[in-house]
């Protein structure tokens, strides 16, 4: 019997968790089940679980992979030419452009993290690497644009990172349920957003 090499193997998976993806997209986790995967790959019951034993293992699989590589791309522009948040933001929706299945899975992911432990432990995990690699684009803009030093330009980073990695959630959901979903004027109100921040705040009741 010839050797299997892991080079089958991996293509293997890979088909089968195309096929999950196609059912979680079409018709969500909760209602795919795997007879919907095996028929939806066009393999034997046998061979998806030979890779995968259950559709939760097959779900995870499948954030895992929607979701890998943003960080590490937003990481690195982080050490190109200081960028406006709102580039940083534009980095994950071009991965978004390029893989279209990979927001309707993550907000999937967010919705199965509320009751599924499993699910919860990616999503923090995902946020905590999102967090990480928006502070390096962040630190530089601050440094560049706002003429801060390491200590200010540090804490005015870790102030703005929860901000963005709301504004992450809110590019996902809008992509994935707002019909007609305007990109450019997202990114034009975030880039408002940043400057209306930037400007002093006056004390309730001063005359302006």
């Amino acid at each position: 019997m010839p050797k299997v090499t892991e080079a089958y193997r991996e293509a293997r998976r890979r088909q089968i968790l195309d096929a999950a993806v196609s059912c979680f997209v079409r018709g969500g986790i909760h209602a795919t089940t795997m007879a919907d995967v095996i028929a939806e790959s066009g393999l034997s019951s046998g061979a998806i679980y030979d890779y995968y034993g259950s559709k939760q293992e097959l779900a995870l699989a499948a954030v895992r992979r929607e979701g890998a590589g943003r960080a590490a791309e937003i990481e690195a522009a982080g050490h190109e030419a200081p960028i406006p948040p709102s580039a940083v933001l534009r980095i994950l929706d071009d991965a978004f452009v390029r893989r279209p299945n990979a927001p309707k899975i993550i907000l999937q992911l967010w919705s199965e993290a509320a009751t599924q432990p499993d699910f919860a432990e990616i999503a923090n995990s995902a946020f905590d690497e999102l967090r990480r690699a928006f502070r390096g684009p962040l630190l530089a803009w601050a440094r560049s644009e706002h003429g801060l030093d390491d200590a200010a330009a540090a804490a005015w980073a870790d102030r703005v990172a929860p901000t963005m990695l709301a504004l992450t959630q809110g590019l996902v959901l809008q992509k994935t349920v707002v019909p007609g979903f305007e990109r450019e004027r997202y990114f034009a109100g975030v880039d408002a957003l940043f400057q209306l921040q930037e400007q002093p705040v006056a004390a309730p009741g001063a005359i302006a």
